[in-house]
C-alpha cells in the first residue's frame, strides 16, 4: 500500500486528519441540505438514508480527531470503516444519478468518490504511522 508522509501535499498528517474530518463533516451536511431542497418530494426515505450515513460519517470524523490527541491506532481505523460504506453509498447514488439522467449531479459524485479515495488513503498513512508508534512503545 502507498504510504503518504503529507496530506494535499503540504500538511503533516496529524493537522491532515483533521482538515479531513472537518472536510466530510461540512461537506456531508452540504450534501444532505442541498438534496433535501433539490428533492423536497423524497424527504421521506431518501432523507432518513442520507441522515444515517451522515451520522456514521460525524461518527467516524469525531473518533479521528480524537486519534489525534490520543493517538490509537483503532481510532483511525473506525473512520476508514465509516469512509468505506460512504463511498459505497456514493456509488449506489451515482448509480442512481445515471438511472434518473442526471448526469451533472453523477459527475460531481465521480469526482467526490475519488477524492474520498485520496483522503482514505491519507488517513491509512496516519493509521500505519500510529501503530508504528504503538509498537515502538
Amino acid at each position: 500500500m502507498f504510504i503518504l508522509k503529507k496530506c494535499c501535499f503540504f500538511f503533516p498528517l496529524k493537522w491532515g486528519m483533521l482538515a479531513i474530518a472537518i472536510f466530510h463533516v461540512v461537506f456531508g451536511s452540504l450534501a444532505v441540505a442541498a438534496h433535501t431542497v433539490h428533492h423536497p418530494e423524497d424527504i421521506k426515505y431518501e432523507l432518513y438514508l442520507n441522515l444515517n450515513m451522515l451520522l456514521i460519517q460525524i461518527i467516524g470524523c469525531i473518533l479521528l480527531i480524537v486519534s489525534i490527541w490520543v493517538k490509537k491506532s483503532l481510532l483511525a481505523i473506525c473512520f476508514l470503516l465509516s469512509d468505506i460504506i460512504f463511498m459505497i453509498w456514493v456509488l449506489v447514488v451515482i448509480i442512481y444519478c445515471f438511472w434518473e439522467k442526471e448526469y451533472l449531479a453523477g459527475a460531481v459524485l465521480i469526482f467526490i468518490n475519488f477524492v474520498c479515495i485520496y483522503l482514505w488513503v491519507c488517513v491509512f498513512s496516519w493509521h500505519t504511522e500510529l501503530q508504528q508508534n504503538e509498537k515502538e512503545n
